[in-house]
């Protein structure tokens, strides 16, 4: 049962990764101020803004002219903007090396899968709390802290589960529910901070809030559909025990590094 869920899940990830642009694809909120500001601008002063203040989406475009028929046409359905952030979701989790090392710091030292499932549930339920809060401007924290907790999160799971494990307050299911659920509601946190440059229509708020976790959930999912069988695989080895310590030390010294980057940064 458990390979055909990894298989549909490896899949699923595959598929998302080979979706185009469409013609409704999220715009930047910079862009969606500019031509709130400036109604009457020319096709010529929409693609200058466009080049100087968002390269990476007109990168996205072969055609100059698709960009500004879409900026000039900002309204969407709500089906085609559900599935637009749920796509964000999976993207921004399948793209971000901190949050997959998060949930492979989590499987490195396997117990058992309702251990797994528990850790995985705790996680999502703490992120989506905060990204929900977040989302809806009930709370904000500045990214000088959530960054740099993020990252550290990433470094204590990873060497306390591997070199701690054998102490009861590191390795007790509580203990382990307990710290994923603190460090999860910062990485819900650092989630939303992607909303922040993203225009989101109000009357789709909600809906988008719950797309976007929703495709979060499936990227985390096809992060450890990916990663748990390799470790199944081979937990058993010989060198498997020295393989988690070297992999724990690199992430770690990797966490603990993008820590003090973000802090300096």
């Amino acid at each position: 049962m458990f390979k055909k869920i990894f298989m549909c899940m490896f899949l699923l990830s595959a598929v998302f990764a080979g979706l185009p642009a469409e013609a409704h694809e999220l715009l930047p909120k910079v862009l969606v101020e500019y031509m709130n500001e400036h109604p009457d601008a020319t096709p010529e002063e929409i693609q200058a803004f466009v080049t100087n203040n968002a390269p990476e989406f007109i990168e996205k475009y072969s055609d100059k002219e698709d960009v500004v028929r879409l900026i000039r046409n900002q309204s969407t359905n709500v089906w085609d903007n559900m599935w637009d952030f749920l796509k964000l979701g999976v993207g921004h989790i399948l793209s971000g090396a901190d949050h997959i090392l998060f949930v492979i710091s989590l499987l490195l030292v396997f117990v058992s899968l309702r251990e797994i499932l528990k850790l995985t549930i705790t996680f999502t339920i703490a992120h989506s709390i905060t990204l929900i809060l977040a989302g809806l401007g009930i709370l904000t924290l500045s990214t000088r802290i959530t960054e740099p907790l993020i990252a550290l999160s990433i470094a204590y799971v990873a060497f306390t589960t591997v070199f701690l494990g054998y102490r009861q307050v590191f390795s007790s299911t509580k203990a382990k529910v307990a710290t994923v659920f603190f460090f999860g509601l910062f990485h819900g946190l650092g989630f939303a901070g992607l909303l922040e440059e993203i225009h989101i229509p109000e009357e789709n708020l909600v809906s988008s809030l719950f797309s976007f976790n929703i495709g979060i959930e499936i990227g985390q999912l096809v992060i450890v559909a990916i990663a748990l069988p390799l470790i199944l695989w081979a937990r058993h080895k010989k060198w498997y025990p020295t393989l988690i310590k070297i992999l724990a030390i690199i992430i770690t010294v990797l966490g603990v590094g993008w820590a003090v980057q973000r802090v300096i940064g």
